[in-house]
C-alpha cells in the first residue's frame, strides 16, 4: 500500500504533523510525587520563609494544613501522656483500648480526644486512619520503650529537641501531633473526607 508524500498513518495527526507537536502527558514521578513534601515558600499563618520541613519552623504551623491547626506544645503533650496513664487506670485498661480503637480512625487516642489533638499522617497530608494508628500507638511505642530501656529513657524526651516536634515514634510512622481545639480534622466517616484531606500544598 502506497501513500501520499506528507501523509501521516495510523497516528490521528494532519498531513506534515510531526509526532512532537502532540502535548505529552506528564510524567509518571510527577503525578507520583507525595502532595505534602512539596515545600512552599511562606508560611500561611505568620508569612516567615519555610524549607522542605512540614511545618512552620517560627510559629508550628502545620503547612499542609488549614491556618491554625499548629503543632501541640511538649507541654500540652507531656500533660496528654498523663492523662492518658490515669484514664487506663481509670477505666481498668478495658475501657481505654475500647475507646481508642473506635477515635483511632479519627486520629485520636482517649487523652488526644479530650485535650482536642490529633495526629495527623506527612505523607497523606491528612488525619492518621486506624491502621497507622495502632502502628503509632502499639508497635512503635513498643520498640521505643525497648529502646528506651537501655538508654536511660532519653528518647521519650526526643520532641524537645527535635526541629517538627516529633517524638521517635512519630518518625516511625511519619505523623505530627497538632492542636485542633474546633475539631476541623473530625471526619464524620470515610466517605466524607476532611478539609485538610483535601488540600494540597
Amino acid at each position: 500500500m502506497t501513500t501520499n508524500p506528507g501523509e501521516s498513518r495510523g497516528t490521528g495527526t494532519k498531513p506534515g504533523q510531526r509526532w512532537s507537536a502532540r502535548p505529552r502527558p506528564a510524567s509518571a514521578a510527577a503525578l507520583a510525587a507525595p502532595t505534602a513534601l512539596a515545600p512552599r515558600s511562606a508560611c500561611t499563618a505568620c508569612g516567615q520563609a519555610t524549607g522542605i520541613e512540614p511545618c512552620c519552623q517560627s510559629c508550628g504551623q502545620v503547612l499542609f494544613l488549614p491556618r491554625g491547626l499548629a503543632l501541640s506544645t511538649p507541654g500540652l503533650r507531656f500533660g496528654g501522656y498523663l492523662l492518658e496513664a490515669a484514664l487506663f487506670v481509670c477505666t481498668l485498661g478495658i475501657g481505654w483500648f475500647i475507646w481508642a480503637f473506635i477515635v483511632f480512625q479519627q486520629g485520636q487516642t482517649p487523652a488526644k480526644q479530650l485535650l482536642h489533638m490529633r495526629v495527623v499522617h506527612i505523607t497523606d497530608a491528612g488525619t492518621a486512619r486506624w491502621g497507622r494508628m495502632f502502628f503509632r500507638e502499639f508497635l512503635a511505642k513498643g520498640i521505643i520503650g525497648v529502646l528506651a530501656y537501655f538508654t536511660l529513657f532519653v528518647p521519650y524526651f526526643w520532641l524537645l529537641w527535635d526541629r517538627n516536634g516529633q517524638e521517635l515514634w512519630d518518625k516511625m510512622a511519619t505523623t505530627l501531633v497538632v492542636t485542633d481545639p474546633a475539631d476541623r480534622l473530625r471526619s464524620p466517616s470515610p466517605d466524607h473526607p476532611t478539609e485538610a484531606d483535601a488540600q494540597t500544598w
